[in-house]
């Protein structure tokens, strides 16, 4: 019995049996034209020339027959096969004795036999028609020998013929197990490649997005029934192949002549229905093929869109001017209660106070506008060592107990005065809240490295949990239940806008500790 074999085996097996009963016809053709035109040298090339000629004669016509079943009746093609090497074999052992022993044309004849038995048939029974055509040849010569001793030269021949035969037989073998493997890996692949197909077409199902490739002709090659919703057209394109001339004559117009004038987006009313459709016209890099990629989209869903982020930015400017604004406003309501109970010398400072507040929040208001306009930022040149503490003089004059400072002498970075004391401002408070009730201060310490100035804010708290690092810089993230979560984002931003990094490093023991990394200058 033959090997079970799957459907693109079977279906390429079928094919080449079909090629090899074509040969079988067309060997028997020529064979008779040659014996044809040496008609008069009969007795010089052939033995006996009548049973060559029958020989040939009954070969043709049941190949003939043997072609048609095969054609017509592609069942059971196991036995059909065996079937073309049992008429094979006697017919090139007839010519081989017609012809007084082993013949080269002959022999390749043989040869060929062999080797298409190897592919055509399971491996015993090419083994079996391997071993029947070398006993064919040399049984006749063998038996040939007792009755004319001029044929002991072609025992040699016909010997050497069969292990010529075993040699086919076992590439034969080797050829057909690499045949299989080959047909295997690319059964394996055509099945890789219709799920991943099925996926594709899935993900495109699922997708609210319209996308439609066309090719050079503007024949639809991949379209979604997102597409055909919007071009108000039956589902079953997204399925077929079509011209798109055939179904949206106006798109098909209005996209040839964008096309020509390499327009990349325009709006496309369809009749078909009720949609106004945006589509975003792309270039795809295929080899051998030039595709076009068409997006398709509702244009009002994007103009929601639109509407959506806008106020969504709006909402993020405000919360951050509030929260920016609420530091100053705190100094200030601090400096109104102290106000009335002083004396005039104290109300003097205390009114400096609020009035460098107001100013200050005003500047905070305005910053925060510049910086949602992408403005340049002011930056100039500041020593740290008189900032930091006319920061602390200035805007955190309640807390400077509560902060050490460490300064190397004449450290200086190039940075926008307001802005650098928004960011610290928010450092160090956030510092001040989360730091240990039993920690006496909180650090701020500035240094310089090889390349950069960096100030670190550290608190002596429980720092950050890992799965909240991620997360620090987030904007509206907050583990404050009052947090807007805007404090670092914001800060963050201004650091980027400056050429600076704002940037969390994890303690070895405990605390917290930010870092604002500069670049240094000379």
């Amino acid at each position: 019995m033959a090997p079970k074999v799957s459907v693109p085996i079977y279906q390429t097996i079928y094919r080449l049996g079909s090629l090899y009963s074509v040969y079988r016809v067309v060997i028997a053709f020529c064979l008779i034209v040659i014996f044809l035109i040496s008609l008069e040298n009969q007795q010089t090339h052939y033995l006996y020339p009548s049973l060559y000629f029958y020989s040939i004669a009954a070969f043709t016509v049941i190949s003939a027959l043997q072609m048609m079943l095969l054609r017509f009746f592609p069942h059971g093609i196991s036995k059909q096969f065996i079937g073309f090497f049992i008429i094979d074999v006697p017919f090139l052992s007839l010519l081989v004795f017609a012809l007084s022993g082993p013949n080269l044309s002959i022999s390749i004849l043989f040869v060929i036999t062999i080797f298409s038995a190897n592919f055509l048939l399971s491996k015993n029974q090419a083994l079996f028609i391997t071993l029947i055509s070398v006993i064919a040849i040399i049984y006749q010569q063998f038996l040939g020998s007792f009755f004319d001793f001029s044929n002991l030269n072609n025992i040699s021949n016909s010997a050497l013929l069969a292990f010529l035969f075993f040699i086919v037989y076992g590439i034969g073998q080797i050829a057909i197990k690499r045949f299989q493997v080959l047909e295997s890996l690319n059964t394996y692949q055509s099945l890789e490649l219709f799920k991943l197909q099925n996926i594709n077409r899935y993900i495109l199902e699922q997708i609210e997005v319209g996308y439609v490739v066309i090719d050079d002709k503007f024949k639809i090659v991949v379209s979604n029934p997102a597409a055909c919703q919007l071009l108000g057209i039956s589902p079953l394109y997204a399925y077929e192949q079509y011209y798109l001339s055939e179904f949206q004559s106006d798109l098909y117009e209005i996209l040839k002549d964008a096309m020509i004038r390499d327009e990349e987006r325009f709006q496309f009313e369809s009749h078909q229905s009720t949609y106004t459709v945006d589509i975003r016209i792309q270039k795809l890099v295929v080899p051998h093929q030039a595709l076009t990629l068409l997006v398709l989209e509702d244009a009002q869903r994007i103009n929601q869109k639109v509407q959506q982020l806008k106020l969504a930015a709006l909402g993020q400017l405000s919360a951050s001017i509030a929260h920016e604004i609420r530091n100053p406003l705190a100094a200030i309501v601090q400096a109104n209660e102290l106000y009335l109970g002083s004396n005039p010398e104290q109300q003097t400072l205390l009114h400096q106070m609020i009035s460098k507040q107001a100013v200050r929040i005003n500047a905070i208001i305005k910053d925060t506008l510049d910086m949602a306009k992408n403005k340049k930022v002011d930056a100039r040149r500041i020593n740290l060592s008189e900032f930091i503490h006319d920061l602390l003089a200035s805007d955190l004059n309640d807390a400077q107990e509560k902060i050490k400072v460490e300064i190397e002498a004449e450290i200086r970075v190039y940075f926008d005065d307001l802005q650098l004391r928004q960011v610290l401002i928010n450092l160090i408070r956030n510092a001040l809240r989360h730091n240990d009730e039993h920690a006496e201060f909180i650090l701020i310490q500035a240094y310089h490295t090889q390349s950069h100035v960096c100030i670190d804010v550290i608190d002596y708290g429980n720092g950050v949990t890992e799965q909240n690092i991620s997360k620090l810089f987030t904007p509206f993230y907050s583990t404050e239940i009052t947090g807007t979560g805007l404090g670092l984002y914001l800060s963050q931003t201004i650091c980027e806008a400056n050429q600076a990094k704002l940037m969390y490093i994890e303690q070895k023991q405990q605390g917290a500790c930010f870092r604002i990394e500069c670049p240094l200058i000379d």
